[in-house]
């Protein structure tokens, strides 16, 4: 099967660039966040707090987020829903208390990965990794994927999204300059940028896919889009 990644896919990536541009002051404010009402303290409230996430993450995941309420939540932890109300205001808090510690997990991973790169010739194939453990995150945590579809659909959510991406990117420039401490910083960052959402793109649409054509689809970027990028990438820096 040919897995046709052309002229639509990137002219997709751009916009998602350019998206990721107009929104960089957006996702950098703390004022807009969507944060829990309580914060546990002591071991029982530890324990009901994530009692609550848990039921959550299951029942969107069986459901999806629109049918799902806060009732059910509650009922299914056994606690009363002014107990829940007093940690979470909204399904909304819920969903990004969620998102945040996936995006967490995701960054913790990727710095990993990234954090071994030493020489320029290790920056392919930690990019290479970058995306493979990307999709496997998706495939192999529980409720990833119900999770980051409920982000998607929710307007004020988007910043979890954006800073996601750009921690993402600071990442991958940050490796660039190390591998590469002569390329200009500007253009490192377009390169991450570029590289970020040509990972996260691909992935997002793979895990939508069965698994033989996912794969299909990340091997064709792979070879079709990041291996040339990333040769050019290196070509010019030895030419400097």
């Amino acid at each position: 099967m040919f897995i046709n990644v052309t002229y639509t896919h990137v002219c997709a990536i751009v916009n998602e660039l350019n998206q990721m541009e107009m929104n960089l002051s957006e996702a950098e404010r703390t004022s807009d966040r969507i944060l829990p009402r309580k914060q546990p303290v002591q071991e029982r409230s530890r324990i009901r707090f994530e009692r609550i996430l848990e039921v959550s993450l299951e029942q969107i995941s069986k459901k999806g987020i629109d049918a799902v309420t806060m009732n059910q939540v509650a009922e299914i932890a056994e606690i009363s829903i002014a107990s829940l109300y007093q940690y979470f205001p909204d399904k909304t808090s819920i969903v990004a208390t969620l998102a945040e510690r996936f995006n967490c997990e995701g960054q913790d991973c990727v710095s990993d990965v990234f954090g071994h790169v030493a020489e320029i010739d290790q920056l392919k194939p930690a990019v290479y990794e970058m995306m493979d453990s990307y999709y496997e995150f998706f495939q192999t945590v529980p409720g990833t994927r119900a999770i980051w579809q409920a982000v998607q659909s929710d307007p004020q959510l988007h910043y979890i999204d954006e800073e996601d991406m750009l921690h993402h990117t600071q990442s991958l420039k940050d490796v660039i300059l190390r591998v590469m401490p002569n390329f200009p910083p500007d253009e490192a960052v377009r390169m991450a940028q570029l590289f970020t959402s040509i990972i996260g793109m691909t992935v997002r649409q793979a895990i939508a896919l069965s698994e033989r054509e996912a794969l299909a689809l990340i091997e064709s970027c792979k070879s079709h889009m990041l291996s040339p990028a990333i040769d050019k990438l290196i070509d010019e820096h030895v030419d400097r």
